[in-house]
């Protein structure tokens, strides 16, 4: 397939100073579902095609087609051309992509056992039995349900500036959900597995251990003493400090809303937005994680990015042409959900870097409060850094001390203050908020996570 779109790219002559890209996608996944003792959803997808953009003259030009053969290609990419060619005489604003960033080479997914090599029958028993064991456990379980899914993607990249990629990622994942109720009260469960990898990321996992360990919990949350309202210091686990740092700070990192003036974050490079000692950064080329690769959608090299460091914003996430518009480096970050769409500027692996306190040592600097665990979800206002996450259980902390636990509580702020109010950082660093984000209608595999976070006047409060 690369000789087939090199001979494209070669086929075509445009102005040096212009773009065009062209960029082979295949991906095919399976997912089920088992929902209160019956599957609710069984799914086996394969998509393919060919997406080629084109920058001409300030303007972009973009199609797709599903046929591979270079004729078939050769003529949309004109077609492409002649869109851009045509949108230019509109284009009101300047559009362009440096010269100087060109990558050539391959990556991949490391698989040790190929999930697709397994048969059906032990993937349902993982699934069908981890709902089971959770159902079966007490009559005080409203609802139970396991997931399990796997995708595999292939994209080739090439572009007239010279770049040649070649790309493959594996993404695995187990999960599981309980509600439980007890007359109106309802307290959910969630959690689990997998990442960047073949079947061996999901093998450890028990199905009957895993759903018992869910029902107990939630049946735990139905007679926990319920939270308290206001404000006050909160702890945050790796996991609830995981999706503050992906949703409520990295969305506001991304160029494209940076340069649309929708991000908090705007003029804000080598200023501080933080204390002193936190630092965080998204990289994609760690091993194993949900939000792992090694060349994204325009084929750039991935790298480590630098959010920030010791409380100073040092860089955003860039595509080819926000790195361009704001002078700055491309970082990796353009991802694309499939070929029928154009890359975004995107996370992957996204954290808070652990600091060196433990949990015991952060509680007692906190003296009163709540340590809050376990994400479960929540919506942000980025323009705004208005930020509201629901956790599925949380401690007291008093007179230093984590005591009682409460049953699923919610946590809300603004975004900066999080990290300007925040006076302690625990160690090491998790990876253990395991997603999906979506962006513009496009969903791509990410991670995010951080150490044990001590941040101070946060509003804590029931979520009824």
């Amino acid at each position: 397939m690369l000789d087939i779109l090199e001979q494209v790219i070669n086929k075509v002559s445009i102005s040096s100073k212009d773009f065009l890209d062209v960029r082979y996608a295949y991906a095919m996944g399976e997912s089920f579902t088992v929902r209160n003792g019956r599957f609710d959803s069984v799914s086996n997808q394969t998509t393919g095609g060919i997406a080629i953009r084109a920058l001409i003259d300030n303007a972009w030009g973009f199609t797709t087609i599903v046929k591979t053969d270079k004729d078939s290609v050769l003529q949309a990419v004109n077609k492409a051309i002649k869109m851009a060619q045509a949108g230019s005489k509109y284009a009101k604003q300047e559009r362009t992509i440096g010269d100087g960033w060109v990558f050539e080479g391959k990556g991949t997914t490391t698989v040790e056992i190929d999930p697709r090599e397994i048969d059906k029958e032990t993937k349902f028993e993982k699934v069908v039995n981890t709902e089971k064991s959770a159902r079966e456990y007490s009559d005080s379980i409203a609802e139970s349900s396991s997931t399990y899914q796997e995708s595999h993607g292939k994209e080739i990249i090439i572009n007239n500036k010279g770049t040649k990629v070649e790309n493959e990622t594996h993404v695995i994942r187990l999960m599981k959900n309980v509600v439980g109720r007890d007359g109106t009260k309802m307290q959910s469960v969630f959690d689990s597995t997998g990442g960047a990898g073949g079947w061996e990321l999901v093998e450890h996992w028990d199905p009957e251990e895993e759903g018992l360990k869910a029902a107990i919990m939630a049946e735990k949350l139905l007679i926990a003493k319920e939270p308290p309202s206001g404000k006050m210091n909160v702890i945050m686990d790796p996991s609830l400090t995981g999706v503050f740092i992906h949703e409520a700070f990295g969305h506001a990192c991304e160029a494209d809303g940076v340069i649309a003036k929708t991000s908090i974050l705007e003029d804000k490079i080598g200023e501080r937005v933080g204390v002193e000692g936190v630092n965080v950064y998204d990289d994609p080329t760690l091993k194993g994680l949900r939000g792992s690769f090694d060349f994204d959608s325009e084929g750039t090299k991935a790298r480590k990015r630098v959010l920030v460091e010791d409380g100073i914003q040092k860089e955003f996430f860039h595509t080819l042409e926000t790195a361009t518009a704001l002078g700055m480096e491309p970082n990796g970050s353009g991802r694309a959900m499939n070929f029928n769409v154009t890359p975004q500027a995107r996370m992957a692996n996204t954290y808070v870097d652990g600091g060196d306190m433990n949990i015991d040592e952060i509680a007692e600097v906190a003296k009163e409060g709540v340590y809050l665990k376990k994400s479960y979800g929540g919506y942000v206002i980025p323009a705004k850094g208005q930020f509201y996450f629901s956790c599925q259980m949380g401690y007291f902390i008093e007179k230093g001390e984590i005591t009682d636990m409460m049953g699923n509580v919610g946590m809300s702020g603004m975004t900066l203050e999080v990290l300007q109010n925040t006076f302690a950082i625990g160690k090491p660093w998790k990876p253990e908020f395991l997603g999906t984000c979506g962006k513009g209608g496009q969903w791509v595999p990410v991670s995010a996570g951080g150490p044990d976070l001590g941040v101070s006047n946060l509003v804590v409060g029931g979520t009824k």
